[in-house]
């Protein structure tokens, strides 16, 4: 094993990154029709605003299921619908890659040693991205523009920022809530202005080939959708909850879980004399991508690389990891990453991992390890300073003048 990750120097592992996801893309080619309709799902709907259709509703000559995605979506993915199947899926594949890559990239540029931090981060996160790749998801494009967006809010290049985080909305719309970030950082009414001007320039990009009456009524079907969305697999909390402790599965016990993850994921906010401390900022960033998914009531194994982002944000934090650290890093590998593998027997899968959830446990327990450092952190005598002695030297803002 340490003679692989010796060899997976970061420029070999990011060409493994581009290869293997472009692979599997073929792979489930290959296995037939049931094994790419998620991609089907995302690249026909196309062909509804052509006609002046609606793109919700069941369209089996199209694809099976329902489409829960926005209409701009559906005409972002215009170009992939004139595609062959087999080449739109590889370069649906490389685009998620490729986004995801760079957000890592970009993200852990102001690092000491930036080079040694972007391998070992996607080293963590890899399995997850490959299962996300596997299913031919958008997680790996959403991680990697939730990423974008804070790098370039870091930088205080906010229309860069808002783009992104705008762009999170129109696809999977929880990744927008990593524009709250923005409290952190200067140039506040820059931001929120260039998020009002890319949200209406995004929402209203399908009026190019429908009427506004009928994109109105395809938002309003839209909307509907979201709220009344279907319970995801659970594999989170809620899951754990229920499995472990015989919780009931109510919309009413859902929101108690909800409302105290929100509250213990708000709370560090109060500390305002950090919001300026780089390691505060990194450990809050870890801490976000974590809650996102282990208190998700719709969270399923393909949305982990959201998770594990986290767990690889946070590792990226330690200067010093403990033996906890490490063997919380490699409770995340073991059984939240390789636990859906072929590693492990499918009677293992089955009776064990599958109905206790324990996918989500190595992740629950990082997030409670980060809340504590995050608490544990001193405060700062001078909030107008970055004062740990960990910041790079390179930190500077971009300044547009």
């Amino acid at each position: 094993m340490q003679r692989v990750l010796s060899f997976l120097t970061l420029p070999r592992l990011v060409g493994l990154y581009v290869v293997l996801f472009c692979a599997v893309a073929l792979q489930n080619y290959l296995l037939g029709f049931g094994n790419y309709n998620n991609y089907l799902m995302f690249a026909r709907p196309f062909h509804n605003l052509l006609l002046d259709k609606s793109i919700y509703g069941l369209h089996p000559e199209l694809y099976d299921d329902n489409y829960k995605y926005s209409p701009t979506f559906a005409w972002l993915m215009g170009p992939f619908y004139y595609l062959p199947v087999l080449f739109g899926m590889t370069m649906w594949n490389l685009l998620n890659t490729v986004v995801l890559l760079a957000g890592v990239w970009f993200y852990l540029s102001d690092e000491k040693d930036p080079a040694q931090q972007r391998r070992v981060a996607l080293l963590i996160i890899i399995l997850e991205a490959l299962i996300t790749a596997q299913n031919l998801q958008s997680n790996n494009m959403i991680v990697g523009s939730m990423l974008l967006g804070l790098y370039f809010l870091r930088r205080e290049r906010v229309w860069q920022a808002a783009f992104f985080f705008v762009l999170c909305l129109f696809i999977k719309f929880y990744g927008v809530a990593a524009a709250g970030f923005f409290l952190f950082y200067p140039k506040k009414p820059q931001f929120i202005l260039a998020m009002i001007v890319w949200t209406v320039l995004f929402a209203l990009a399908p009026l190019t080939l429908i009427s506004p009456d009928h994109l109105m009524a395809e938002y309003e079907e839209w909307f509907r959708l979201v709220v009344e969305v279907k319970l995801g697999l659970q594999v989170s909390v809620m899951g754990i909850a229920e499995a472990w402790f015989g919780m009931s599965k109510t919309d009413d016990n859902y929101r108690i879980i909800e409302a105290i993850g929100a509250t213990l994921f708000l709370l560090p906010f109060l500390r305002f004399n950090l919001w300026k401390d780089w390691l505060f900022q990194r450990r809050m960033i870890a801490y976000f991508f974590l809650f996102m998914i282990v208190f998700n009531k719709m969270a399923e194994s393909p949305t982990y690389v959201m998770a594990v982002t986290g767990v690889a944000l946070w590792w990226t934090t330690l200067s010093e990891p403990t033996r906890l650290d490490q063997i919380l890093l490699a409770l995340v590998i073991v059984f939240t990453s390789l636990s859906p593998t072929d590693i492990f027997p499918q009677v293992v899968q089955k009776q064990f991992f599958q109905p206790y959830n324990i996918k989500a446990l190595p992740c629950l327990l990082v997030w409670a390890r980060v809340q504590y450092q995050i608490w544990m952190q001193p405060s700062n005598s001078n909030p107008s300073v970055i004062a740990d002695s960990a910041m790079p030297s390179q930190y500077q803002p971009d300044r547009q003048h």
